[in-house]
């Protein structure tokens, strides 16, 4: 999980005002900005502290901001936490890193930088530098820092995310960031929790913290982007109008359903004019293509762009027979697409570069990353549309920017139509998230491909054929629970 560290609220329910809730609080602050939150509630007995964390997890999930536990580990395993932060009397970190696993996140604080070195050396996700200052929040057993001691801990270790913790608000802040470059964020309580306004607080902070720790880099953004729009996709229950090819039609009308999309699979010309007034997003696959069905695609094509629709094309064999080259270059030149997305023989083909393809199948790779990535922008360019390149790895481009994922498992490859089921799942994401088909078309890619990640981990998968059927299972699993994207998530910008 790709984590900011830069505005870090750790909570206390006695410094709530009377006239607000701590929840309530909490919530503020997510709106405000808050990047990451830790549950420290140091009087609860474990079950409320459980009923308690469950409710502040709700919160964090809605806003897509990870939630620490603080030194409870049993709290946070029973929560499926973020994270847990430990101190120096507390559980061990390796221990705890044995306990709660490799994909959590593990803080810890340190006063010194013999125990920051300690800290890197048993691998801990980030530390807790502090205390900065004075605090009424804690009871503090050892000296305070102060800015000079900030500086000399961070001088001794390796560049290591970080938070000051202690006595922390808007002056003292901004002198700190602005004499420690090394900061990476800053832990707040009280000037949070007690605050008549936490969201306004947070934004000033945040601010504040901005002018010295710079933001999520983009493939952060693209990922919160790609949790909410997965989010929007189960919540708007989008039709979805198929032309595809008979082979995957089955396959690709239960994917459309487990995301929480409506497909209709119609080639009826008839049809066409009266779906588009009521579709979400046209997916057309020329796999099984015939001179009849391409008129009725081209029909379809015509008739979603004219309303508005996002309409995606697969261009299925673009290079495997003449007549194949033909239709391909006629449906890029006389339509309207927003979406064109192919395995490699398909787009290096249409981009010019190449591309090798037996049957439907392409073959010989994608002449490495440069050419990909090339490719996808130059299309996407030519043709005024986002280009997507399926494979071991993923490129996406709306002629601008270049992104690739590296997600996915090679049993996709072992199955009959994976990457038609990708234009399918990219056709459900567009159809709601309209504001950027490129952000669009990554986080259905994404969903894909973390979807069969996490299918291959099920005991039940022993190989495509009982893969393809939790493949779908884990594509509704997601779009439940869009957090997971978060979670598991490799994408990353390329710069051409």
């Amino acid at each position: 999980m790709a984590v900011d560290y830069s505005l870090y609220l750790v909570t206390d329910s006695s410094l709530v005002p009377e006239n607000k809730t701590f929840l309530g609080q909490i919530e503020r602050a997510l709106e405000g900005g808050v990047t990451l939150v830790q549950l420290r509630e140091k009087n609860l007995d474990t079950g409320p502290f459980i009923e308690l964390g469950l409710k502040v997890k709700e919160l964090t999930r809605r806003f897509n901001v990870p939630l620490i536990i603080n030194d409870r580990l049993d709290v946070a395993q029973a929560i499926d936490a973020d994270g847990v932060h430990i101190g120096q009397d507390d559980m061990p970190l390796i221990q705890a890193r044995q306990l709660f696993g490799h994909n959590k996140i593990i803080g810890v604080s340190v006063n010194t930088i013999e125990e920051a070195e300690e800290a890197i050396r048993a691998g801990a996700d980030y530390l807790g530098i502090g205390a900065v200052w004075d605090t009424a929040t804690k009871k503090l057993t050892k000296k305070t820092l102060g800015i000079d001691g900030v500086k000399n801990i961070l001088a001794a270790i390796p560049p290591t995310p970080n938070v000051c913790i202690g006595g922390i608000k808007m002056d003292n802040g901004r002198e700190l960031l602005a004499a420690a470059p090394g900061v990476s964020g800053l832990s707040i309580v009280s000037a949070i929790m007690a605050a008549a306004d936490p969201k306004v607080t947070c934004q000033e902070l945040l601010t504040m913290v901005r002018e010295f720790v710079p933001g999520p880099a983009p493939e952060q953004d693209v990922v919160k982007y790609a949790v909410k729009a997965a989010a929007r996709v189960k919540a708007g229950g989008p039709m979805v109008h198929h032309m595809t090819n008979d082979v995957v039609i089955n396959d690709n009308a239960n994917a459309t359903l487990a995301v929480g999309a409506s497909p209709i699979m119609s080639t009826n010309p008839q049809e066409v004019e009266d779906l588009a007034a009521v579709n979400g997003a046209m997916v057309l696959n020329m796999g099984t293509l015939s001179p009849v069905v391409s008129e009725v695609m081209f029909q379809a094509a015509h008739a979603n762009a004219k309303l508005g629709n996002p309409v995606i094309f697969d261009p299925v064999g673009a290079g495997a027979s003449k007549y194949r080259r033909e239709m391909t270059q006629r449906f890029m030149t006389d339509c309207k697409f927003a979406v064109l997305k192919g395995n490699a023989g398909e787009i290096l083909h249409i981009a010019n570069r190449g591309g090798q393809s037996r049957g439907v199948d392409s073959m010989g790779g994608n002449g490495g990353e440069e050419n990909a990535s090339a490719a996808v922008k130059e299309a996407a360019q030519k043709y005024g549309c986002i280009v997507a390149m399926t494979g071991p790895i993923d490129y996406i481009s709306d002629g601008n920017r270049v992104f690739a994922i590296e997600n996915g498992d090679p049993l996709l490859a072992c199955i009959t139509g994976s990457g038609c089921m990708v234009s399918s799942i990219v056709g459900c994401f567009t159809a709601v998230n309209r504001d950027d088909y490129l952000l669009a078309t990554i986080a259905a890619i994404l969903t894909v491909t973390i979807a069969s990640e996490q299918a291959t981990k099920r005991s039940d998968v022993k190989g495509p054929g009982t893969f393809r059927s939790a493949l779908i299972d884990e594509l509704y699993n997601i779009t439940n629970e869009p957090s997971i994207i978060a979670q598991y998530a490799k994408v990353r910008e390329i710069k051409l």
